[in-house]
């Protein structure tokens, strides 16, 4: 063998062995006490609301200059509406009334504009724990008809969602270190304390939704409602 392959050869002999030494010291490392893993747990909880946001915006019509006829028209279906409200147990005081806005309007004919008469506004809000009352009266519409327009809406809330948002966040870290010891249960190494934490965004949803966003949803459409939250844990191994 000439000089130059014995070069050759011992070059790639030393570089083997410092090849092996480089893995087995990550190796070992990857297997030694001090290093960390990082997991994903989640959580979920069904609640039902126990408030409710009724929005009422009411429309009157008038002809001619007759203001007075068309407050006069609201105050007649608030008054329909107070009544039925104080009749299932929901008092005045959980109304909130916004000033009626009045708008002219006009007929359009031969580029000429001719004015009608006004159109009447007024929204009211109806905010409570009589769920069942107030579910009562608005799903049944025909009661509240006086002659005027009625668009009612429906939003439903939580009083102790912040208390359950505390517990879901630990429900999901509590699942991130099942998930972890799962992953590491046929390994000489056992899961440690937690390094870091970071909760994820929360996703109030109708039950059994599929719905995701990055910022989070808040969907106050149904009575029956359900929060998911994730935590990324890091946890460090022993």
């Amino acid at each position: 063998m000439n000089s130059g392959n014995k070069i050759m050869g011992l070059f790639i002999g030393v570089s083997l062995i410092i090849s092996a030494i480089i893995f087995g010291s990550y190796f070992y490392q990857a297997q030694s006490p001090g290093q960390t893993i990082n997991v994903t747990g989640a959580a979920s909880q069904d609640f039902e609301a126990d408030t409710v946001k009724w929005t009422l915006n009411l429309e009157e019509d008038v002809y001619g200059e007759n203001l007075a006829e068309g407050y006069a028209k609201l105050a007649t279906i608030r008054e329909k509406i107070f009544a039925l409200l104080e009749s299932k147990g929901v008092g005045r005081e959980s109304v909130t009334l916004k000033p009626p806005q009045v708008y002219k309007e006009y007929d359009y004919t031969n580029n000429a504009r001719i004015f009608r008469g006004y159109h009447f506004q007024q929204t009211i809000y109806v905010i409570t724990d009589q769920v069942d009352a107030v579910e009562e009266v608005a799903f049944n519409p025909v009661k509240l008809l006086a002659g005027g327009t009625i668009n009612s809406n429906l939003e439903y809330f939580y009083s102790r969602i912040d208390e359950l948002k505390k517990e879901l966040i630990g429900e999901a870290t509590k699942n991130a270190r099942e998930r972890a010891e799962k992953m590491v249960e046929q390994t000489d190494v056992k899961v440690g304390k937690i390094v870091s934490v970071r909760s994820g965004v929360f996703q109030i949803t109708e039950p059994n939704s599929t719905r995701v966003e990055a910022y989070g949803i808040h969907d106050t459409s149904t009575r029956q409602q359900q929060i998911r939250v994730t935590a990324n844990v890091t946890f460090r191994l022993k």
